[in-house]
């Protein structure tokens, strides 16, 4: 009787006559998970299911026991060129399923298993009294270095649901650290929000479309958001639309009660397409139009359409008002809020089209009439791209969006109690001047 290697090694030599025995051959190299090529199944009729199994352990134990009964079957093809006998065919396939699913599972542990072991390094290293530049950034780059790590396991693994469970808790963390370590990085912003001798009362975010963020205060929400809380407004509005289905043709009847001073070019107890309504919000700075986009999508849509963006801070609570005159029906109730970090993501969600019905979005903040602040502060090699600007007696400020070199970013800032449109400019073309200088942050 031949022995156990000298069988399989007459198994692998069968190769020229049977590609069914080539699959036999190479499940008979056990390589090491991270190093073994994934292996395609080209199996003549269906692929053979692996039996039934709860663990890795228990997949080491059926191959063990169909290893053992292939060389206790006789052979069932023999070469007539060699003499060479091969395994029954329906076991060999068998066994290269098993060993491709114990080639998943393994790698899938191994990926939990480093995951784990990094996330306990950034663990340890957040709990050091310092937590410098460096530090953050070691912390940054282990916490993204786990997260990939849980990506990469199988969703066919053994490990599946706990890895997708702590891929959830790991990429919150990593958003925290994240936002640490860029707000590290920031000292350009507070020495330029200092340049204008305001200092703490501006509040400045300045991201890339990829969401590489620099910050200044952009956490803290500003005295009043004033017109930049027509952002949000546009977003929710086109949300309705797209989820409804309603043409931005559609007429819309402009309310009385929605009444206060205005420079747009719609009038009350008149009907308008829902597109020039939110058109003169955002180009015109409509405090009208914006009351009654308000009615529209409603108080409670609004705030859930802001949720489910993943915005905390934002808040649409109160319709607009003029000097004098305020609006008469569904008023609200606590003043608007607003951040700028918040303010920034969203513009960076309307460029990188993440919004239903951003071109429309676009249209109006391409077409913004108040070039005072962002479009005269940028500068070449920059190039304007957009704009909403805001103001009322607590804030001046402006979002604005901008190519420079090809790469596009966006600036939200805002100055509490101020009317000094150089200060803003000032914010705006400083860090314009920094992100050129120096090809980004």
């Amino acid at each position: 009787m031949k022995s156990v290697a000298y069988r399989w090694w007459w198994y692998a030599l069968v190769a020229p006559l049977s590609i069914l025995s080539i699959l036999a051959g190479a499940v008979l190299v056990h390589s090491h998970a991270a190093l073994t090529p994934v292996l395609e199944k080209p199996y003549a009729a269906g692929e053979p299911e692996v039996p039934p199994a709860k663990s890795l352990a228990e997949l080491y134990e059926i191959r063990d026991r169909l290893q053992q009964e292939i060389e206790n079957q006789p052979p069932t093809l023999i070469s007539a060129a060699t003499g060479a006998a091969s395994a029954p065919t329906d076991l060999l396939e068998k066994l290269q399923a098993l060993e491709i699913r114990i080639g998943v599972e393994e790698s899938a542990k191994a990926s939990w298993e480093q995951a784990i072991r990094t996330a306990n390094q950034a663990v340890a290293l957040g709990q050091q009294p310092s937590q410098s530049e460096a530090t953050l950034s070691q912390r940054y780059e282990l916490w993204k270095s786990a997260t990939d790590s849980l990506r990469e396991v199988s969703a066919d693994s053994f490990v599946r649901e706990q890895a997708e469970k702590k891929l959830k808790e790991y990429e919150g963390i990593l958003g925290v650290v994240s936002y640490d370590y860029d707000t590290a990085r920031s000292g350009f912003l507070k020495a330029i929000a200092n340049s204008t001798g305001m200092g703490d009362r501006v509040h400045v975010t300045v991201c890339t479309l990829e969401r590489e963020c620099r910050r200044y205060q952009g956490k803290e929400p500003p005295a009043s958001p004033a017109s930049l809380i027509k952002v949000p407004i546009a977003i929710a509005t086109m949300e309705k639309l797209t989820r409804e289905k309603i043409d931005p043709d559609t007429p819309m009847l402009v309310s009385r009660s929605n009444y206060t001073e205005d420079a747009a070019k719609i009038w009350v107890d008149t009907e308008y397409p829902i597109r020039k309504v939110l058109m003169q919000m955002i180009t015109h700075s409509s405090n009208i139009a914006t009351n009654q986009l308000i009615d529209y999508v409603g108080w409670e849509a609004i705030e859930q359409t802001l949720r489910d963006r993943g915005y905390q801070t934002t808040r649409v609570s109160t319709k607009l008002t003029g000097n004098y005159i305020s609006p008469t029906a569904n008023v609200g109730g606590v003043p608007n809020q607003i951040n700028m970090d918040e303010l920034t993501d969203m513009m960076v969600s309307i460029y990188n089209n993440e919004v239903p019905g951003a071109d429309l979005i676009l249209e109006g903040l391409v077409n913004q009439y108040d070039w005072e602040l962002g479009y005269e502060a940028i500068r070449r090699p920059a190039v304007w791209i957009g704009e909403k600007t805001g103001q009322n007696s607590k804030v001046l400020g402006s979002t604005v969006g901008f190519n420079i070199k090809g790469k596009r970013y966006v600036i939200s800032v805002a100055i509490d109690y101020t009317a000094s449109e150089p200060a803003v400019k000032k914010v705006i073309s400083d860090i314009v001047k920094h992100l050129s200088d120096n090809d980004g942050f």
